[in-house]
């Protein structure tokens, strides 16, 4: 009786691990700054791959397997995304990763995924040349896309053809999207007066603005274009109002934050921006979508990051089922045969060769401290990426 158990008990270990090996996890490594500067866009990014996951689970997984985030909060310290990649590829042996609504961060954890052979995609990092610099993949359009996007809006639609820039020379994404905006400013016809420089940790911009508003006293700008980042657009807008310009400022998705308004009050009123999509569209899968994540965490969606981040998981979900493997070197080629897929901030394909999506630009104005909507914008000239250092 006794050999008979424990024959009956090995039977059952066995079993029992050939039942958990067929139901093993997905594992998807997360690296985003949750703490810092860049919390107001990868935190919403965040909620939004953890509600796709949610979604995908409860569904039955990918290949009869669910789904389990592995996520790294790396504070926007450089010492701890490099860590942070290493230890989600050796020891959590993820099979992709997705990180970051910023290009210097994904500038730095991304070849590090490369050389470990392990697929990075960026919901919100913009900066075009990211695919042949680090080898990852975006969700999201390219800078030069948003840039143009703002471009052609304002001396199309405005009648705007003499700005002022304004970069932020500490980061990447500042220096890609102004030279970008500069280009297609050139191509439609219009002109940068001259362009002024400044560095994310910057707190008074007073010299600045009393520069823009001698260049606009003396009619020689009609509007500022601002290189910002989340953490810094609500204070420059503030500050460049309280100084006495008047002209319409414009922005890029850095501007897509809460903190636009909450930093800038009445300032923000008027100011356009571009970015991923409208979470005021009326289409029912942004609606869906908003319904969705408020039910989850208690509010609507922040901005489109969080859209960015649930396309991203969604994306990388389907690419595994078309690899029909969740080895990290067949997903890439799952990404490349993505082809219409509807996500929540719109349709994303990636064209034979090519690891960004091509999508349309949401132009917002801050209308009543609200986001509002002026129009969707598909750039009919896209400035070259290599433009952009």
């Amino acid at each position: 009786m006794k050999k008979l158990l424990t024959i009956i008990l090995a039977f059952l270990l066995v079993g029992g691990a050939s039942l958990a090996y067929a139901q093993e996890a997905i594992k998807v490594g997360i690296v985003m700054g949750l703490t810092g500067p860049w919390a107001s866009i990868d935190t919403p990014a965040l909620n939004g791959i953890k509600l796709a996951t949610e979604e995908i689970n409860q569904a039955g997984g990918v290949l009869g397997r669910p789904i389990e985030l592995k996520t790294v909060d790396t504070k926007a310290d450089e010492g701890e995304t490099v860590a942070a990649v290493i230890r989600l590829v050796e020891n959590e042996k993820v099979c992709a990763l997705i990180g970051y609504c910023d290009t210097h961060w994904v500038n730095i954890a991304a070849p590090l995924a490369r050389e470990y052979g392990v697929p990075f995609i960026t919901p919100g990092a913009t900066h075009p040349r990211i695919p042949e610099r680090t080898g990852a993949w975006l969700a999201c359009f390219g800078d030069n896309a948003q840039a143009a996007a703002i471009a052609e809006y304002a001396i199309n639609d405005l009648g705007l053809k003499k700005g002022a820039i304004w970069v932020d020379t500490a980061v990447d994404f500042s220096v890609a999207v102004c030279a970008y905006f500069a280009d297609a400013m050139k191509h439609y016809g219009g002109e940068i007066a001259y362009e002024d420089y400044f560095e994310t940790s910057w707190t008074d911009f007073s010299s600045m603005v009393a520069r823009l508003k001698e260049y606009q006293d003396r009619g020689e700008v009609d509007f500022v274009y601002v290189g910002g980042i989340p953490g810094n657009c609500g204070l420059i807008v503030k500050q460049i109002r309280e100084g006495g310009v008047t002209i319409p400022i414009f922005g890029e998705d850095g501007f897509d934050t809460p903190l636009l308004v909450e930093t800038g009050g009445e300032y923000a009123e008027g100011v356009v921006f571009a970015t991923h999509m409208s979470l005021e569209d009326p289409n029912p899968v942004v609606q869906q979508f908003k319904e969705a994540y408020e039910a989850m965490f208690g509010n609507p969606p922040e901005n489109a990051f969080a859209a960015l981040g649930y396309d991203t998981l969604k994306v990388l979900a389907k690419a595994i089922e078309i690899a029909g493997t969740d080895d990290p070197k067949s997903i890439p080629e799952g990404l490349s045969q993505i082809k219409d897929f509807q996500g929540v901030s719109g349709v994303i394909s990636y064209k034979e060769g090519s690891q960004i999506p091509d999508k349309s630009v949401a132009i917002i104005e801050v209308k009543n401290g609200k986001f509002a909507t002026i129009k969707q914008i598909t750039p009919q000239y896209l400035p070259d990426p290599k433009i952009a250092k």
